[in-house]
């Protein structure tokens, strides 16, 4: 996974419409969508998040990046095939409970 300029200009454009770049922390936090899930986070674990991803971007590679969340912490695999996004968290994210894990059968 290499980084190109489109993609550097893109994740400069991320940080500019988000605001992650040096801002305080805020209460309202962001949300993280990967594996067809919401993740609710707050402002710096959004801003690790990135940090981490744009190193794995760098480095042309894959890897894990750890995501803590309101509900626990994911491994997410983190490669030129995955996709996810970040935005601001809303009022109603906060009241929205997480999808439940599905059961495992065996």
């Amino acid at each position: 996974m290499t980084i190109t300029t489109a993609a550097r200009t893109a994740v400069d454009g991320f940080r500019q419409e988000t605001r992650l770049g040096k801002r305080p922390p805020q209460n309202h936090g962001f949300v993280v969508h990967a594996l067809g899930r919401d993740f609710t986070v707050s402002d710096e674990m959004a801003r690790i998040f990135l940090h981490q991803v744009e190193r794995v971007a760098e480095t042309d590679s894959s890897a894990l990046v750890v995501l803590r969340h309101a509900h626990g912490v994911e491994l997410l695999m983190v490669s030129d095939d995955r996709s996810f996004s970040i935005r601001p968290a809303t009022p109603a994210d906060h009241g929205r409970a997480p999808a439940p894990y599905p059961r495992m059968r065996g």
